[in-house]
């Protein structure tokens, strides 16, 4: 069974949205026979970013010393333990050469180890209004009248960008919205082909990711997306987002059972 995982996040900087400090997930990494972690708190960053929550930055500078800060932390509290201990980030990714550059600039500037893909927002073509359904859905914050329904194929387009952009190790929780039933409708089948096209196309790994069976009772993505990927030999780690030290190693062996009965045999884990 999988004893790793590149995916969880910590209480970085007392603000971020993980229950437990770097430490105490390292300490139960080792608890539970894990050979290594990697920690991936959120990097939730665009000038036009509201500030919605604390983890959410507008300003470039202020990105990149709370990276290097997270960076930091992590790096102290791994300096206590034989496990081995990496640091990247889980990336929200948007497509416009604004943004790209700022991210490119930032990547220059702090000494993450890997980067995983992801889009948790819902915004307009031109990235001008960025709405996190986490913030409408669990905290009432304000959505302009129809604004999901609108524009959440952007959603979509935005996922097949990041898978060509070539920044990311691996994307993550594909069909994220559905914890929300957004996109369960079969119309949004013809976008999610498209990820799955570009997922072939680009050799991306992406993450089987077991959060969704706390949140959904089905694993992200879709039982039918993780067949079509298995027939085309698209690597996959298990991922389990862990947000606590509860969570980490959280329904592996449920993941590894179902890779199992569907004979997914390619399988990823970073060279770092």
């Amino acid at each position: 069974m999988q004893n790793y995982t590149y995916h969880c996040h910590t209480h970085a900087l007392g603000k971020y949205d993980g229950r437990n400090t770097a430490q105490e997930m390292i300490e139960q990494a080792e608890k539970i026979g894990f050979t290594e972690i990697g920690i991936s708190n959120h990097m939730c960053y665009h000038p036009n970013m509201i500030h919605s929550n604390p983890m959410n930055i507008n300003d470039i500078n202020e990105a990149i010393d709370t990276y290097q800060q997270i960076i930091e932390e992590v790096r102290q509290a791994a300096a206590f333990t034989k496990l081995k201990v990496f640091v990247g980030f889980e990336v929200d990714f948007f497509s416009s050469k604004l943004w790209r550059d700022d991210f490119e600039t930032i990547m220059s500037n702090i000494k993450a180890d890997y980067y995983i893909g992801a889009s948790h927002v819902i915004q307009t073509a031109d990235e001008s209004i960025i709405i996190n359904p986490y913030d409408v859905f669990h905290h009432g914050y304000p959505c302009p009248e129809n604004f999901i329904a609108e524009n959440y194929h952007n959603y979509w387009e935005n996922i097949v960008e990041a898978i060509k952009s070539g920044y990311f190790s691996f994307i993550a929780h594909l069909d994220l919205h559905k914890i929300f039933r957004l996109g369960i409708e079969p119309e949004w089948n013809n976008p999610k082909r498209k990820v799955i096209e570009a997922l072939t196309e680009y050799k991306q790994p992406f993450e089987l990711n077991t959060s969704g069976w706390n949140k959904s009772n089905e694993q992200h993505p879709h039982d039918w997306m993780l067949k079509e990927l298995a027939v085309r030999n698209v690597p996959v780690i298990i991922s389990d987002d862990a947000h606590s030290i509860q969570m980490l190693g959280q329904h592996f062996a449920r993941a590894e059972q179902l890779l199992s009965d569907i004979n997914y045999t390619t399988r990823w884990k970073p060279n770092i």
